[in-house]
Parts: C-alpha cells; sequence; structure tokens
C-alpha cells in the first residue's frame, strides 16, 4: 500500500472513530447515571490542553496526515521533549473522555479501536520521520511514543 493511501486511510479510521465516539457520547447525555462526570470533562481539557500545546510548537510542521510536511523541520522541543505524539496522546483523552461519558461496549470498543488506530498511524509515521531526518532514530530512542516519560531519559543506555 503506498504511504500516501495508508496516510488516508488511518486519518479517515482516526476522525471517523473519534466522531462515532462523540454520538456515543451524545446518546447517552440524557442519562441521569453520570458518575465519573467530573473525571469525563478533566480527561476532555486535558486532551484539548494537550492538543493546544502539540499545536502551539508543531504550527509551522502541522498537518492531519502522518506523511511528514514538505520542507518542514524536525520538531523535538516544547511538549515534543516529553512524548512524540502529543496530537495523538490529545485525542487519546479526549476518547476516554467520551467513551466513560458514553458509557457503553460500544463506546469503550471504538476508544479501543481508536487506540489501535492511532498507535499504528504513530508506528507509520516514526518510519516516515526516520527516513526523512537523519535525527530521528536518537529521539524516538530518548522519547516516549505517546505516554509521556518525565525522567531525563526514557530509555537506558545510548547507543545511536
Amino acid at each position: 500500500m503506498k504511504n500516501t493511501s495508508k496516510a488516508g486511510l488511518l486519518v479517515t479510521a482516526q476522525f471517523t472513530l473519534i466522531a462515532a465516539l462523540g454520538i456515543a457520547a451524545l446518546a447517552n447525555a440524557r442519562s441521569e447515571v453520570h458518575d465519573y462526570l467530573i473525571i469525563e470533562l478533566i480527561m476532555i481539557i486535558l486532551g484539548l490542553l494537550v492538543l493546544f500545546f502539540a499545536w502551539k510548537v508543531l504550527r509551522p510542521s502541522l498537518q492531519i496526515s502522518p506523511l511528514p510536511k514538505e520542507g518542514a523541520i524536525f520538531i523535538s522541543r516544547g511538549i515534543y521533549k516529553y512524548v512524540r505524539h502529543p496530537m495523538y496522546l490529545g485525542v487519546i483523552l479526549i476518547g476516554f473522555g467520551l467513551a466513560s461519558f458514553g458509557n457503553s461496549a460500544v463506546s469503550w470498543i471504538l476508544e479501543l479501536l481508536l487506540l489501535l488506530t492511532l498507535n499504528f498511524k504513530a508506528s507509520f509515521e516514526d518510519d516516515l520521520l526516520r527516513e526523512r531526518y537523519p535525527e530521528a532514530a536518537h529521539y524516538q530512542k530518548h522519547t516516549a511514543k505517546v505516554m509521556p516519560c518525565l525522567s531525563k531519559s526514557c530509555r537506558g543506555g545510548c547507543d545511536i
């Protein structure tokens, strides 16, 4: 499968799953039982904040596709210092908030599918970044993929 086709499929799957999670959450909006409403809202707000900080740093290189933008520089500062794919982290957090609000097996299956899609998309993007930027391999070895590593180095000794 060509990279552009694979990228388009992953982006379509991601946005379809997010929309389906939103619909499932709205379907449960009138439910009388929302025991975790504060946690759900915190997850969504935290996800939006992560997206904002990632967008702020990535603006010159930003695009929805995992294909690196032509002429873009390699970004490893700001929130990208702690996690390679903060945009995906933000989407995952929002998805968890929506899945919990939706409170159904369908919601949680959609969130699981979103997690799998974003993991595959992140790995695909990492491969493409290593092809384009020589410094990407070292960065990827020392920076967490989606969940932040807050220590000095996410992984031990450096052989790159």
